[in-house]
């Protein structure tokens, strides 16, 4: 795919999930912004294809990322996990149902940060941005598990950026782990308002620097996110014009879901590279 492709595809998406973040909106006025507007996983996951068809993106989401940590050497009842950009809950609720009994849940908004407080009362609560340079004081411990889902292609700032990976870096405890999704295309970055797809290369150089050395890679999505990076140049026209319909109509997306999520799980068990989204699994050095 060209860079003007991807650019393309970049700017599609931001027009999709909200539009473009104005001049002197911060991250944090922007998130506060949508998650106001749009109060279920479309307010954090796809907003132009709807609630529906992002539950079950979000099923697909939940399929990789239960069967990566299930292989993990984790004791999840004496683990400390910290959830960043906790959203919704979703993770929160994954992370509890695998028997997870501390954890910290943050999130950059202050919408969020409170129901996310009020609904879990047994679990610590922050609102905080991941890159900001007081995270580790403000957090005061370390974590064996740190888990970031979509988050840090939404840091535009390379320096932002960079300070978050080093902030996660030191919140985790050696041989811990940082499970997070990133883009990961192999043309060079792709620059939008409200997201930045970094190379597989520049991503694993801040890994690399901060102690964090990668695992595993998981394709996240083969045929049900934008296939940005795909070796077919016409693939993300055509996934466009696919989801086309939906677009128009969002209560399609029951039946968009219940027909892609299956040959979803069928291509994920084949996949060692996906199109776009990917699961990527660090350990810190011990």
């Amino acid at each position: 795919m060209s860079i003007n492709d991807q650019r393309e595809c970049a700017d599609r998406s931001v027009e999709q999930t909200f539009g473009y973040v104005r001049e002197g909106q911060t991250r944090a006025d922007y998130w506060e912004k949508r998650r106001t507007e749009f109060r279920g996983l479309d307010g954090v996951g796809f907003i132009g294809y709807g609630a529906a068809f992002n539950s079950w993106m979000y099923r697909a989401r939940e399929r990789v990322f239960r069967k990566q940590l299930s292989s993990l050497p984790l004791n999840f009842s004496q683990v400390n996990v910290l959830d960043i950009g906790s959203g919704t809950g979703y993770w929160v609720e994954v992370w509890k149902s695998l028997g997870v009994n501390s954890l910290t849940a943050s999130d950059i908004t202050e919408i969020a940060s409170s129901k996310l407080a009020q609904r879990y009362p047994e679990y610590r609560v922050e609102r905080l941005d991941i890159s900001s340079a007081e995270v580790p004081a403000m957090l005061g411990g370390t974590y064996q598990a740190v888990s970031a889902i979509d988050i840090l292609f939404h840091i535009t700032s390379d320096e932002a950026y960079s300070r978050a990976i080093s902030n996660i870096g030191r919140l985790l405890k050696a041989g811990g782990y940082f499970v997070f999704t990133e883009n990961l295309p192999h043309n060079p970055m792709v620059r939008a308002d409200s997201q930045v797809n970094r190379t597989l290369d520049e991503v694993s150089g801040e890994l690399r620097r901060c102690g964090l050395r990668v695992v595993k890679r998981i394709p996240l999505f083969v045929i049900m996110n934008t296939p940005f990076d795909s070796k077919w140049k016409q693939a993300a026209f055509a996934w466009r014009l696919l989801m086309r319909p939906l677009r128009i109509f969002p209560f399609l997306g029951h039946l968009y879901g219940a027909v892609l999520f299956p040959v979803e799980c069928f291509f994920q068990g084949l996949a060692r590279e996906g199109p776009s989204t990917e699961l990527v699994i660090c350990q810190k050095d011990g």
